[in-house]
């Protein structure tokens, strides 16, 4: 039995047509999700990149794995040592493990980085893998391949001479915020007097975005869904060919989900530079297929979360989790089985992600039910601007109106929940 991972990153489930997007923008994952389980209110722990992938390879919540910046990062590696993971595990029970980026290889200890995902599936077809990838058409800039650059765009559209400009930056720049915010990235190149890449290669654009722009900014990323939903396809295929489809455990997700106008800002934590826990940068689609175990073309409605996903995949290959694990098996779900799972998904982030300045020590904390979304924005250099925010996701999914005041019972209760999962000793941080 081996494992396939898909993580493409800023994978919005709203744009994806398995998920109800009116658009044709992912036949392939359409016909996955036919073929296995897809989970309709999948919860990211974060709204970028790191600490949601720390969250879907560990089973924990950023507030226990606590990776979630530059500073952290640099000390996180030595935090993982002393803990028997589940990469660990995988490795004791004959697993090769590889992954993507050099990043995640040095600090998370697997034995191989990815470079071509292909090349690695043929390089372990006669051994037991777990292979996670982390695609990136779907991250900013968006510049989709022809014909998926002009498949979506509205045939009753006109892009105004605005739009055009704005357009360019879209599809040539990775970090696009609005104007008065300076990124990391920024910060660095400006002080290098090489003006090498200080951080790593990136691009950064300012935009003032308007609702005219909007149309046209989601066509292009919708082509670059469609791109990605072909990319998937051809490695799902190279398994198909090495007649590996039906002994692997296919899973796509993403580590974030992605921002298209709804606050004014594109793209998501550290691109935006304005990072939230709102609905668009935090649902996430999650399919997998695995036809020995798993039913075809079944939808579990429940909200679930990213941590669920690695106690799920070692319970359908008969192994066990470390016990600190967080989240919980999702096969009884699938099942249909009554079982007694609380339906509370915990989230952080930093408003910049990666992106934040040094002394920068603002952070966003939500808990999210089906109901309620709960969100503490916190900073502790300015008491001042310090806010919670209580929304009913049932009336209110677009989280426009803070209920606060109006349901202070209601917002207290979640307070204490937030604050006492914020103020646990970490295993990991604590050691």
């Amino acid at each position: 039995m081996n494992v396939l991972m898909i993580v493409p990153d800023a994978f919005r489930a709203d744009n994806l047509h398995c998920y109800g997007y009116p658009k044709e923008t992912s036949p392939f994952l359409d016909k996955l999700a036919s073929e296995g389980v897809l989970f309709k209110n999948t919860i990211s722990t974060s709204s970028h990149t790191l600490p949601g992938i720390a969250s879907i390879l560990t089973g924990l919540t950023p507030f226990t794995h606590g990776l979630d910046g530059p500073p952290t990062w640099e000390r996180w590696g030595e935090l993982w040592k002393p803990w028997k993971t589940p990469f660990n595990i995988l490795v004791e029970n004959g697993y090769k493990i590889a992954g993507y980026d050099e990043w995640f290889y040095n600090k998370l200890g697997y034995t191989e980085e990815v470079k071509d995902l292909n090349k690695s599936i043929e390089k372990h077809k006669n051994g037991k893998f777990f292979l996670w990838y982390l695609p990136y058409e779907t991250h900013l800039p968006y510049d989709p391949k022809a014909p998926y650059d002009t498949m979506f765009m509205p045939s009753d559209y006109h892009i105004s001479e605005s739009t055009k400009q704005k357009l360019e930056v879209v599809k040539s720049t990775m970090i696009i915020h609005k104007p008065g915010l300076l990124s990391r990235h920024e910060q660095e190149q400006s002080a290098s007097s090489s003006k090498d890449k200080a951080t790593h290669e990136r691009s950064a654009g300012v935009l003032t975005l308007s609702e005219e722009d909007i149309p046209a900014i989601t066509a292009l990323y919708d082509g670059e869904v469609r791109a990605q939903d072909e990319e998937i396809e051809g490695y799902v295929k190279k398994l198909e060919d090495l007649n590996l489809l039906d002994d692997t455990i296919v899973v796509i997700t993403s580590d974030h989900g992605e921002e298209m106008g709804e606050r004014g800002a594109v793209g998501h934590a550290s691109c935006s530079l304005a990072g939230t826990l709102y609905e668009e940068v935090i649902r996430v689609p999650l399919i997998i297929r695995y036809p020995k175990a798993l039913p075809q073309g079944k939808v579990v409605e429940k909200q679930v979360s990213s941590i669920d996903i690695m106690p799920t995949l070692f319970d359908i290959m008969g192994l066990e989790m470390p016990k600190e694990t967080e989240g919980h098996s999702l096969i009884p779900i699938i099942k249909g089985e009554q079982v007694d799972i609380k339906e509370e998904a915990y989230l952080e982030t930093r408003p910049c992600g990666w992106q934040i300045l040094k002394g920068d020590e603002r952070k966003v904390y939500a808990i999210r039910t089906p109901e309620w979304k709960f969100i503490y924005n916190s900073d502790p250099n300015n008491k001042d601007k310090r806010s919670y925010e209580l929304y009913n996701l049932n009336d209110d999914p677009g989280e426009k109106r803070n209920l606060i005041s109006e349901a202070a019972e209601t917002a207290a209760r979640f307070k204490k929940k937030l604050h006492d999962v914020i103020n646990k000793p970490s295993f990991l941080l604590n050691k």
